[in-house]
C-alpha cells in the first residue's frame, strides 16, 4: 500500500511539472501559427500586387484595406470583390483554400495600406501593415509593416 502511495505522490509531481510546461508550449506554438498567417496573407497580396503590375491596362495596387472601424478582415470584407470593374475577385480568392488566414482564436487580423512618394527620387512606395489586434491572442500586439 505504501508503494502505491509513494507512486502516486510522484505522478502527482511529474504531472504538476507537465501541465504547465505544456500549456507554455502550446500557448507559443499558437503565437508562432499567427505569426506564420500573417506571413501567408502578405505573400497573397504580393504576388496579387506583382500580377496587377504586370497585367496592360492595370494599376499595381495591393488589396483594398477594409473599410470597418477597426480595419478587421473579416469575412465580409475577405468576400467583396477588390476591383468590381475589372473582375470579381475577392481577398478570399487569393488563398488556395478560398479562405483568409485568421489567428488562433479565429480572429482576423487588422490590415491597412497606404502609399508614400520618395522626395528625391519622386519614386512611389507602397506600404501593407498586418497586425494581430486580439487581446486574447499570444501575438497580440505585433505586427508586420512591408513596402515595395
Amino acid at each position: 500500500m505504501m508503494e502505491l502511495v509513494v507512486t502516486l505522490a510522484l505522478m502527482g509531481v511529474l504531472i504538476s511539472f507537465a501541465i504547465p510546461a505544456y500549456n507554455g508550449v502550446s500557448e507559443e506554438m499558437q503565437g508562432k501559427r499567427n505569426e506564420a498567417n500573417m506571413q501567408t496573407i502578405r505573400e497573397a497580396f504580393f504576388h496579387y500586387f506583382y500580377r496587377m503590375h504586370q497585367q496592360k491596362g492595370r494599376v499595381a495596387h495591393f488589396p483594398p484595406e477594409p473599410s470597418n472601424e477597426r480595419k478587421l478582415m473579416d469575412d465580409d470584407w475577405a468576400s467583396t470583390p477588390m476591383d468590381s470593374l475589372l473582375s470579381p475577385q475577392a481577398p478570399k480568392h487569393l488563398f488556395a483554400t478560398g479562405v483568409l488566414p485568421k489567428n488562433a482564436n479565429n480572429t482576423p487580423f487588422m490590415y491597412t495600406t497606404w502609399n508614400d512618394t520618395v522626395d528625391a527620387s519622386g519614386e512611389v512606395m507602397y506600404y501593407i501593415k498586418i497586425e494581430d489586434v486580439d487581446e486574447d491572442s499570444p501575438s497580440y500586439g505585433k505586427s508586420f509593416t512591408y513596402s515595395i
